[in-house]
């Protein structure tokens, strides 16, 4: 599993004897204060002192937790090192969360790499319920996603699919590799929305390695974390050297995207159906249109998380990697 997985990576054996008997410490420290306490609490299975139920999620926490649901039920409480949890498994109880106490339970868990990743979580993924998620949502939509900026980005999908057909065309008689050249494709229009240019021709995209950081980021975003189930260990990150890889990455991304915002603020009079996300964005932030100034920082957040960028990338390939399977 993912946790037993972390231990094993970052064996140092003194790292792994600190990092426990804090844990130990910090288990006997926490048993005192909830000794007393009595909680209505869902059903839930045996569990491990400190680690709690952590073990039972396993590689696919998703299958684990439909078989937790058939033995205790459509909804179960799982202590996940120290983060209580709650789990729903039918509809009725997905509604009352999802729909009924909607705003009560709207904002996620900041997780400890997602608050590098995303400039302090300010992207509209992982911002927490408030005024500025409101904010940053309402330009997604009206700005960014509306059905008549969609429209205006159909030139990018049909220029690109006209080069797809090219490059499966140039690549006969010989093999064609056709799930490569669909994330190509996807790549490509998903960058010419976002930042106004395509990468994978070679050139600017091998330069900046933006493959490479976007693999990287996706591995750090959904790696295991320690400080995501123990908070008051996320100290442990700076010694196994994981922050500094969040902190490497996101510094490499940062400078990508001064480069790409510089070269828009010094591009001006483009037409309004040719604007891409990044130029949206630059307008709003200089004309104050919006109800909270925007920072460079959660610009880039918001590239970053956007459904036409990073998202994006991986899921929209995906149905056309499946469609080339049938033929």
């Amino acid at each position: 599993m993912a946790f037993l997985q972390w231990l094993k990576e970052s064996s140092n054996p003194t790292l792994l004897f600190v990092t426990i008997s804090l844990v130990v410490a910090l288990k006997f420290l926490m048993k005192g204060k909830l000794k007393n306490r009595k909680l209505n609490l869902p059903p839930s299975p045996a569990k491990l002192p400190i680690i709690g139920n952590l073990h039972q999620l396993g590689n696919m926490p998703h299958i684990s937790l439909r078989g937790l649901a058939k033995k205790y039920g459509p909804i179960i409480f799982l202590q996940l090192g120290e983060i209580p949890t709650v789990v729903i498994s039918s509809e009725r109880l997905a509604k009352e969360v999802l729909k009924t106490h909607d705003l009560v339970l709207s904002s996620r868990p900041q997780l400890f790499s997602a608050k590098h990743l995303f400039y302090g979580c300010t992207d509209i993924a992982f911002a927490p319920y408030g005024a500025y998620w409101r904010n940053i949502r309402k330009i997604c939509i009206l700005e960014l996603l509306s059905a008549k900026r969609v429209q205006w980005y159909s030139f990018v999908r049909e220029e690109e699919v006209a080069r797809l057909i090219h490059r499966i065309a140039e690549s006969y008689p010989g093999t064609t590799n056709l799930s490569k050249m669909i994330g190509l494709y996807a790549n490509d229009v998903l960058c010419r929305v976002a930042l106004g240019r395509d990468f994978s021709g070679g050139g600017e995209y091998d330069r900046h390695g933006f493959q490479k950081m976007l693999d990287d980021y996706q591995a750090l975003l959904g790696g295991f974390s320690l400080g995501d189930y123990f908070p008051s260990m996320e100290f442990v990150h700076s010694l196994t050297g994981m922050k500094s890889k969040l902190q490497h990455t996101v510094r490499r991304f940062d400078q990508f995207f001064d480069k790409v915002i510089t070269e828009h603020q010094n591009s001006e009079g483009r037409q309004e159906e040719k604007k891409d996300l990044v130029d949206v964005l630059l307008d709003i932030q200089k004309d104050g249109s919006s109800e909270m100034p925007l920072t460079m920082d959660n610009i880039k957040a918001v590239i970053l998380v956007s459904e036409h960028f990073m998202i994006g990338l991986v899921v929209s390939s995906i149905p056309m990697f499946q469609t080339s399977n049938y033929l």
